[in-house]
């Protein structure tokens, strides 16, 4: 229960700026059913919101790679954000209430100031919670996520006038923490620690290790990596992004399902974040239980349409999105959380293709084949395509390590851990070891390979390769042989 007493209060903040993010679109369903004119409205809002967002997600990420970013999360840009932010929804909210504001062109506005404010808030959050590993972000996602989608369920349900004081509230408690943070200077000294403390040493022989100096290259180099480590849950949050804007369905018409998904998602996740165990959290997760869970999917959405069964699984479906959601925003928290790249080269790059897909599922929903009717087929088609890239990746995954065990495999020494973790701190004090590379060691002196540790610290197999060869140098080794035999003699 570690991960639950280090929750931190403060955080709940950001329950409210999660159940106002426009960003997500189950959020602007509110304003759907409470103004009537909003047809005419919302369209211009949202593709000038998503758009302007796409593009300024890249830009930060680009930008981020030649100054490192810490400008992004600093309290000029955060204050500027805010202004931007808060004062796009009230210019939304006017076009929506007063008719002489309902053209296109102030929805337009609206839109890019809302964009031009959410994506630095988003930076700000996401560098806020890379300070959690792992269990910590999963356990804090899943209480913040699941509080944000029970409110998103009580403002669907109120009135005009109580939802648009409510909704102003939220807006206003949603930018305090960032706001607070970056003016004392914690978000912008995070990430100029996420650039310099943990940062491996380069091997002259390992070029994509290199440091990167910006540009569509280096981009597409980082997103490489990035893509070796978190490939699986973040294919997963663009597919939940997708399936969110394409259709809203109701459950007895009255709840919004994605709401209830998310609250049942989170008391599913919970468990994950608090109950141990022996192997690195992440493949255990997309290896066993999320190809469980999508087997049982694709058995109950294999009965006729109407039954009970397909009616079970088109509700659990959000639940499984909402679990695939969650664990995705969690791995991205631990990715920062290494330190192997800065949170706003992570957190843009995130926000830009969320933004993309979610246009996209908007779009498509409009089309007649997404319709009510004919839409069912063409999302489960979707669904199960996603569920058979669940399955088959463990498959393929399984395969590679058994043909590569004799060579990254390896037996852990008979000594207790106790001891073990005494004599790698011993050797990482004598040959003068960082603390991530002391942190390597122990894991490769229990007997683990590059692969493990690669997935249990959430970093690329690239760069533990070279913490390794930096650990080899400084301790006078050549090989894993002399490094255990160091290890086993203390």
């Amino acid at each position: 229960m570690r991960v639950a007493r280090e929750f931190r209060l403060e955080s709940l903040l950001f329950v409210a700026f999660f159940s106002t993010l426009p960003l997500y679109s189950p959020n602007l369903v509110m304003f759907n059913d409470l103004f009537p004119a909003s047809g005419a409205v919302m369209p211009w809002f949202v593709n000038a919101m998503m758009a302007a967002a796409v593009a300024m997600g890249l830009l930060v990420a680009v930008l981020s790679l030649r100054r490192g970013g810490a400008a992004f999360v600093g309290l000029p840009v955060v204050a500027a954000a805010t202004a931007c932010y808060v004062g796009g929804f009230v210019l939304f909210a006017l076009a929506l209430a007063v008719p002489s504001f309902a053209v296109g062109s102030i929805a337009v506005a609206a839109g890019l100031a809302v964009a031009v404010g959410v994506v630095p808030l988003c930076l700000a959050w996401g560098t806020y919670f890379s300070a959690l590993d792992m269990r910590q972000a999963l356990f804090s996602l899943a209480v913040l996520i699941g509080m944000g989608s029970l409110v998103e369920l009580l403002l669907s349900a109120v009135s005009m006038q109580v939802g648009l004081v409510a909704f102003g509230l939220l807006l206003a408690l949603g930018v305090v923490l960032p706001l607070w943070k970056a003016s004392h200077g914690e978000l912008a000294c995070a990430v100029r620690d996420a650039m310099e403390g943990e940062a491996p040493v380069p091997d002259p022989l390992a070029s994509e290790l290199v440091a990167p100096v910006g540009g569509a290259a280096d981009l597409l180099a980082n997103v490489r990596r990035m893509a070796s480590v978190l490939a699986m849950p973040f294919v997963g949050l663009l597919v939940f992004g997708f399936l969110m804007g394409v259709r809203k369905f109701m459950l007895f018409d009255l709840i919004y399902v994605e709401a209830l998904g998310g609250i049942v998602a989170a008391g599913v996740v919970l468990p994950l974040s608090v109950v141990g165990t022996r192997h690195p959290l992440l493949p255990f997760v997309y290896q066993v239980l999320l190809p469980l869970f999508a087997l049982a999917l694709v058995v109950l959405n294999s009965f006729p349409v109407g039954t009970g069964p397909q009616w079970l699984a088109a509700s659990v479906s959000y639940v499984f999105y909402g679990v695939i959601g969650i664990l995705a925003l969690a791995s991205l928290c631990a990715m920062a959380h290494a330190r192997e790249f800065s949170p706003p080269l992570i957190y843009g790059l995130t926000v830009a293709a969320f933004a993309l897909v979610s246009l996209a599922g908007i779009w498509c929903g409009s089309l007649p084949l997404f319709a009510y009717q004919q839409g069912g087929p063409v999302l489960l088609v979707l669904s199960t395509a996603y569920f058979a890239l669940l399955v088959g990746v463990p498959l393929v995954a399984a395969w590679r390590r058994e043909i590569a065990l004799p060579a990254d495999g390896a037996c852990a020494p008979v000594e207790g851990v106790g001891v073990l973790q005494e004599r790698c701190e011993r050797l990482s004090r004598e040959g003068g070891l960082s603390p991530r590379e002391s942190e390597i060691l122990a894991y490769l002196g229990r007997g683990h390979g590059i692969v493990y540790v690669a997935k249990t610290l959430v970093i690329s197999e690239s760069t533990v390769r070279t913490h390794v060869k930096s650990i080899y140098r400084k301790l006078g080794v050549s090989s894993r042989e002399e490094l255990l035999q160091r290890v086993d003699e203390g």
